[in-house]
């Protein structure tokens, strides 16, 4: 009966440790590096502050810059392996206008994530922006 019972917690105890990603758990403030072309190292990089947003799976991200600030916002969504994945628009905006577009960031466990970004205008499609919690 011994048996039986530490094969139950130790599955119990598997299955907690592989529950998958909930919004809430990517709140916070990340270290980011991005490249500005798909294939390119990443050469650029700064924080970024994910919090929720106030619709159901929802989050707003802002990525502070002299100025104005980038922002990001976007849907989650289950992904593979317990993994949630966020997508949404970004806009970063300067005196000399706007520049905006699409991300996709895939969020493994709770303190790293891989992804990409384009812009809506073409001149970038799919280049790398990966980041980690801030510590």
């Amino acid at each position: 009966m011994k048996h039986i019972a530490f094969a139950a917690l130790s599955w119990f105890a598997a299955a907690a440790s592989a529950a998958a990603l909930q919004p809430a758990d990517l709140v916070g403030a990340w270290e980011t590096q991005w490249a500005n072309a798909a294939g390119e190292a990443p050469s650029g990089g700064g924080p970024l502050i994910i919090r929720l947003d106030g619709s159901e799976g929802a989050l707003d991200g802002l990525t502070p810059a002299p100025g104005w600030d980038g922002v990001q916002t976007g849907e989650t969504a289950p992904g593979p392996n317990g993994a949630l994945i966020w997508s949404g628009r970004w806009a970063s905006i300067w005196p000399e206008g706007a520049t905006m577009g699409a991300f996709r960031l895939v969020f493994t466990d709770a303190d790293t994530f891989t992804g990409t970004w384009s812009t809506d205008d073409g001149s970038v499609t799919d280049a790398t922006w990966n980041g980690a919690r801030a510590r």
